[in-house]
């Protein structure tokens, strides 16, 4: 009897997910099988179930490459709490949030998508959108430019996202998202104003470990055209830096 025959469907769909896990740059239904050792009809329909609730999602449809989805961050928020990273940044975002009666966030990329993995909202913030495990595009989102300006293994993805509109100052030029993300690495702070949502405005600065960027920051509130976001986005930048000293190895949130 082939020995995956015994091995029950739950450890063969654990296995999938780690598999997915552990090959971040995904991988086609015949590869996992055949590395997996088990039937091509088994794996199909595990990845499907997957697929289906958002466990896993297509790095590339057209050629059926499988990677880790949105739904295995949102899965492990009560892990998140033993996170170094989260367990530092939280009383400096709970801080600035307060200062300013705004909301906070911490943010983790996934392809071509960005989602929160904490949030802090002022009892007096005048707005709070967002909620963790929300997916935030990378060019209408300040959290999103950031990963285009700081993180190398997203640059590319200005020349391949999409750019859909969802305001009148929403940027849908590929020459125009260049520009800004050029700024953003001058200023070491991304900013959206009602790029997303016109009512709303957004500050965010990368988190670095040893050189690479492992997460984002950010503030969000009403936008208020009097409001000095340059003042705003550096206070931001130096409490990004603030935090990344201090960040440790042995936190998993430190691998991308």
């Amino acid at each position: 009897m082939n020995s995956a025959n015994g091995i029950s469907m739950v450890q063969k769909t654990i296995d999938v997910l780690s598999y997915l896990a552990n090959n971040p740059k995904g991988a086609k239904l015949s590869r996992i099988a055949a590395d997996l050792n088990y039937p091509k009809t088994t794996v199909y329909d595990i990845l499907k179930t997957l697929l289906d609730n958002n466990f896993i999602q297509y790095s590339n449809p057209e050629k059926k490459i499988y990677i880790i989805g949105a739904r295995v961050y949102t899965m492990g928020i009560s892990y998140l709490d033993s996170s170094n990273l989260l367990r530092i940044a939280k009383p400096y975002l709970v801080l600035l949030a307060d200062k300013y009666e705004k909301t906070t966030f911490i943010a983790k990329r996934s392809q071509n998508r960005a989602f929160c993995i904490y949030k802090y909202a002022s009892v007096h913030a005048d707005a709070s959108t967002g909620t963790i495990g929300d997916q935030k595009l990378l060019h209408s989102t300040s959290i999103g430019k950031c990963y285009l300006a700081f993180d190398p293994d997203a640059a590319p993805l200005i020349d391949t996202i999409e750019l859909p509109s969802f305001t009148p100052f929403t940027i849908t030029s590929r020459e125009a998202l260049r520009a800004n993300i050029e700024e953003i690495r001058r200023l070491g702070f991304s900013w959206e104003q009602r790029e997303s949502h016109e009512l709303m405005a957004c500050l965010a600065a990368p988190l670095f470990y040893k050189k690479s960027m492992v997460a984002t920051i950010s503030m969000t509130g009403l936008y208020n055209e009097n409001e000095d976001f340059n003042a705003q986005g550096s206070e931001i930048a130096q409490l990004a830096n603030i935090i990344s000293q201090q960040l440790d190895e042995s936190d998993p949130f430190m691998v991308d």
